[in-house]
């Protein structure tokens, strides 16, 4: 008889099954994919970014105002560490981040595999779950293959919407949402952040060290640091992909929003400008575009001239006023990206929204909404930070979710 079924095979499902099975459960794995795991093999650029050595609640997003920092108490970066070290995967640190020794994703999903194997998890692949009723104090998992599974306790670790290609989708919010769970509203997010600007097109393919900061109705929202990269569609690079929620947000709000960068972050504006003069008082024949060079990247030099509206850039250095010195500065120190939302699921890492958290129970990941049913990962309204917070959501509600519901059914079976 089967103790405990986990719905999705992506990270937190498979974590869910072996920490069942851990636990003394018999476990069944449903995998709409021909095999589990497959986004894992894309984490960290293929290196599988772990965890994060600060994990904390601040690192995340959520639209409720729940505390849902239990989960990394139960189960922190050091018994992460300790789980995978267990199965022999060694950390790599750099920074705060935490890798596989190996820089391998595919050798954290094969052991991974090779401890489902070890437990006796029962792992079915290609095989999409329509439907979840209960009946008799039994789940009763309805697939698309016309096959029906049985389990007093059924873990939902669907994943958001994030990349269809990994099997992302949102059968886990239809079926939770006919279980009577509410649903936040849900957008992509670690993206790619779309703009209007011209000058994205003109700098394509160009990155640059800057500040970026990320404005909605003209209040600053949030800022990072890092190398962007300019596409011919908008931004992208690590701070950008910290923003694009912000930008993501927006959109589906219907507000106004913009990414603002400062070139040069470690000067202030008076001494953008005073570099500008010594500049010009050093080379007084050089054009407006050559004083630029050797300071600021080429490629970004042409836009920057226009977007100061500045009348020529064949202008000589000794021919320029205060005002279009100023105007040089300036749009060094805030160059503006007007933004209209992120590029979609397909091309986001992560999902923000989901399934209410005023509808789980912490302590155990239980559903409040229906007895026997737990929900972990992804589906739920929280998202975290580039940098391994995602991944460790994913380990601790997952762990958390089936050590508890193998011990309930155990502890229930025994006094039956």
């Amino acid at each position: 008889m089967t103790d405990v079924i986990v719905i999705g095979g992506g990270a937190s499902g498979i974590m869910a099954s072996i920490a069942a099975a851990r636990a003394g459960a018999k476990v069944i794995l449903l995998e709409r994919l021909s095999r589990i795991g497959k986004k894992i093999l894309v984490t960290g650029n293929g290196r599988c970014n772990l965890s994060n050595i600060h994990i904390d609640s601040l690192y995340y997003h959520t639209s409720s105002g729940c505390d849902f920092s239990y989960p990394f108490k139960y189960m922190d970066y050091k018994r992460t560490e300790k789980f995978f070290e267990e199965l022999g995967v060694l950390p790599l640190i750099e920074g705060d981040k935490v890798y596989p020794f190996s820089e391998q994703a595919s050798s954290v999903l094969e052991v991974l595999r090779m401890e489902s194997e070890r437990l006796k998890i029962e792992v079915h692949t290609d095989t999409k779950v329509m439907g979840v009723f209960r009946k008799r104090h039994k789940w009763h998992v309805v697939c698309e293959n016309q096959i029906t599974y049985e389990a007093p306790k059924v873990i939902v670790a669907t994943g958001g919407m994030a990349n269809a290609s990994f099997g992302c989708d949102q059968t886990g919010y239809t079926i939770l949402k006919g279980l009577g769970h509410t649903i936040s509203p849900t957008f992509p997010t670690l993206v790619h952040i779309l703009s209007t600007s011209p000058y994205c097109k003109m700098m394509k393919g160009t990155k640059v060290k800057a500040a970026a900061s990320a404005f909605v109705e003209g209040h600053l929202v949030r800022k990072e640091y890092g190398e962007v990269l300019f596409t011919e569609d908008g931004l992208s690079g690590p701070p950008i992909f910290q923003l694009s929620r912000v930008a993501s947000k927006a959109k589906y709000e219907n507000k106004k929003a913009y990414v603002a960068l400062d070139l040069l972050p470690h000067m202030s504006y008076d001494e953008v400008v005073s570099m500008i003069y010594s500049r010009i008082a050093s080379f007084p024949m050089r054009t407006v575009e050559e004083l630029f060079t050797g300071w600021l990247h080429k490629r970004v030099t042409m836009p920057l001239i226009k977007y100061a509206r500045i009348q020529s850039m064949h202008l000589k250095g000794e021919d320029l006023e205060y005002e279009p010195i100023a105007r040089l500065a300036s749009s060094i120190k805030e160059f503006i990206f007007e933004t209209e939302g992120t590029r979609g699921y397909k091309y986001a890492q992560a999902t923000a929204g989901g399934i209410s958290l005023e509808d789980i129970d912490f302590k155990t990941m239980a559903s409040k909404k229906a007895e026997g049913l737990y929900i972990t990962g992804e589906v739920l309204d929280v998202d975290g930070d580039c940098g391994g917070y995602n991944l460790q959501w994913a380990w601790s509600t997952g762990y958390l979710a089936g050590t508890h519901a193998a011990e309930m059914h155990l502890s229930n079976r025994n006094e039956e």
